[in-house]
Formats: structure tokens, sequence, C-alpha cells
């Protein structure tokens, strides 16, 4: 069975968004950029997500940008490990009408 919304996961700095639609299902029920109070999410994750958001706008310099600062090896890992464990909440909680394809370590 084919997923209904496909949906791309990335961080886009200052958007507040990690979810793109990727096919026209959900570009027509989402437009493009999904906002996560849109998805049929527990408030717990959808707040996860809304710390995860925030947290990497952090890692912006945003007196130099479009510049990104310097990543301290320890915190790039930490987020990475943290946007993964989101990514995986997500998919557990969206079920199988979602497909979330992971962009997020193409930065």
């Amino acid at each position: 069975m084919t997923a209904l919304y496909r949906l791309r996961y990335f961080f886009d700095t200052g958007s507040g968004i990690c979810l793109w639609s990727a096919n026209d299902a959900a570009r027509e029920r989402f437009d493009y950029a999904v906002e996560l109070r849109d998805l049929p999410l527990p408030e717990t994750i959808r707040r996860r997500g809304y710390f995860v958001l925030a947290w990497w706008d952090t890692f912006m310099d945003w007196e130099q940008a479009p510049d990104p600062s310097r990543w301290w090896p320890h915190e790039e890992a930490a987020f990475n490990a943290a946007a993964q464990e989101l990514l995986a909440l997500f998919r557990d909680h969206l079920g199988p009408d979602f497909e979330l394809v992971d962009e997020s370590r193409d930065r």
C-alpha cells in the first residue's frame, strides 16, 4: 500500500517548519510547508517538534546571517539524535497514510 501523503523532513532556518509536501495529495491538504498543528499528532509530540525547530535556529549566527555558526561537535551530535528521534515519533504517530522522507542529514 502506498502512503497517501508524502512529506520531506528537513530543517530550514527561521521557517519553523521541518515537514514539506512531496506529492499532490499532501500539497492539496497541507500546502507546501506543513505546519505541525495541522497534523494528527498528540500535543506532546507537537511541542517536541517546536522545541527541536527552535533548537535548530540557535545554531544560526543571526548577526552574521547567512553564515551558519560553528557547531560544537557534541551539540551537533545531540541535535542530530534529537532530530532522528523526532522523525521516529512522527512516523509512529502519523501511521501508514504518511510517508516521511528523511532529508535532514543532507545539509
